[in-house]
C-alpha cells in the first residue's frame, strides 16, 4: 500500500524522506519543470528529451546555485536529481504534451492552417539543402558517422530557426563534446551557423539568417525591445516562435503550449497593439483569433539568389 505521500503504484520512492529532501524535491522538481518549459523545439524521443532535462537542470543548478551553497547541499541536490528524476519526468511528460500529440479540435481548426511550430515552416529548405551540398567537405567521410549531409538538413530543419545549444547537437548526433564543438565551429565559420554572442552556459546557435524566411535579427531585437519587462529568456523563446512560424498564420491558443499561462495573453497583446509585430488574419472571436508575423518581416527570395 503507498505512504502517505500517494506515491505512484510500482514506483520506487525510497528518497522521500524528511530533513531538507522536501526542500530539494521541491526545488529540484521546479527546475525540472522550468527546463521543460524551455527545451523546446523537443526531441522526438522521449529519452532524448529525458537526458536533455536532466542536463538542463544540472546547468541551471551550476549556474544559479554554484558558489552559494555548500559543496555538500550541492551534492544532495544533485543525488536528489539522480533518485527522482525517473518519478518526476513522466509527469511532465504528461503535462507537456508533445505537438505532434496534440489535435485541433473541430471548433478551433481553421482550414488550411497548419501546426506552424511542428512543421519546419520557418526554414527554407532548397536554400539549405543546396549550402550543405557545397559543405559535404567539412562533413566525416567515416561510412558509419552519423553526422551526415541528410541528418545535418533533418536537424537543422527542425531547429525551424530557432536558438539551440551545443547539448542538443551533441545528443542528437551521439558525439562527445568535443567533436560536437569542432564540428559546430566549422559550420559556424563556413557561414551556416551563427552564434549568440553568450558566453559559457549562455552560448547558443542557429542557422544562419540566408536559410530563414524571416528576417531573424530584425525579429529578435524588436521583441527583445517590446517584452523588456519580461524575463529576458522568455522574449527570446517569444522570437523563436515568430521566426519558427516563417510568417505562416496560427491560431493564439497554440503559443500556450510553449509559454505560461499566465503570460501568453500578455505577450500576445503586446505584440499586436504595440508593435507592427503581429497582425490578426481571421476569427474575430478574441480567444481564438488566427495571428502571423506581418510580411514586412519576411525576407524576399529571388530564384537566380
Amino acid at each position: 500500500m503507498a505512504g502517505a505521500g500517494g506515491s505512484p503504484a510500482g514506483c520506487d520512492c525510497h528518497w522521500f524522506g524528511t530533513g531538507e529532501e522536501p526542500l530539494d524535491r521541491a526545488l529540484v522538481s521546479g527546475l525540472m519543470l522550468d527546463a521543460a518549459l524551455g527545451a523546446f523545439p523537443w526531441p522526438p524521443d522521449p529519452q532524448a528529451l529525458g537526458l536533455r532535462l536532466k542536463g538542463m537542470v544540472q546547468e541551471a543548478m551550476l549556474i544559479h546555485l554554484a558558489g552559494r551553497i555548500t559543496l555538500d547541499r550541492f551534492r544532495g541536490l544533485i543525488f536528489t536529481l539522480e533518485n527522482s528524476f525517473s518519478f518526476y519526468f513522466p509527469l511532465i511528460l504528461s503535462l507537456l504534451r508533445r505537438p505532434s500529440e496534440i489535435t485541433a479540435s473541430p471548433e478551433t481548426a481553421a482550414p488550411g492552417v497548419k501546426d506552424v511550430f511542428t512543421n519546419n515552416r520557418g526554414v527554407h529548405g532548397e536554400r539549405l539543402a543546396e549550402a550543405l551540398s557545397r559543405l559535404q567537405g567539412l562533413l566525416p567521410t567515416r561510412p558509419r558517422s552519423k553526422l551526415t549531409g541528410p541528418k545535418l538538413l533533418d536537424f537543422l530543419g527542425a531547429t525551424g530557426g530557432a536558438w539551440f545549444k551545443l547539448r542538443d547537437f551533441q545528443e542528437y548526433f551521439a558525439m562527445d563534446r568535443k567533436t560536437a564543438w569542432e564540428y559546430v565551429q566549422k559550420f559556424w565559420q563556413a557561414g551556416l551557423l551563427i552564434h549568440n554572442g553568450g558566453k559559457a552556459a549562455a552560448v547558443r546557435y542557429g542557422l544562419a539568417e540566408g536559410f530563414l524566411r524571416v528576417r531573424a535579427g530584425a525579429v529578435r531585437r524588436e521583441a527583445a525591445a517590446v517584452l523588456a519587462d519580461i524575463p529576458s529568456s522568455l522574449a527570446v523563446r517569444v522570437a523563436d516562435l515568430l521566426i519558427i512560424s516563417g510568417g505562416e498564420p496560427f491560431r493564439e491558443q497554440d503559443w500556450g503550449r510553449f509559454l505560461p499561462s499566465d503570460c501568453s495573453r500578455k505577450i500576445i497583446h503586446h505584440l499586436t497593439s504595440t508593435t507592427s509585430l503581429l497582425e490578426a488574419t481571421g476569427y474575430p472571436d478574441e480567444s481564438n483569433r488566427l495571428l502571423r508575423l506581418q510580411p514586412h518581416w519576411l525576407q524576399s527570395f529571388h530564384p537566380s539568389s
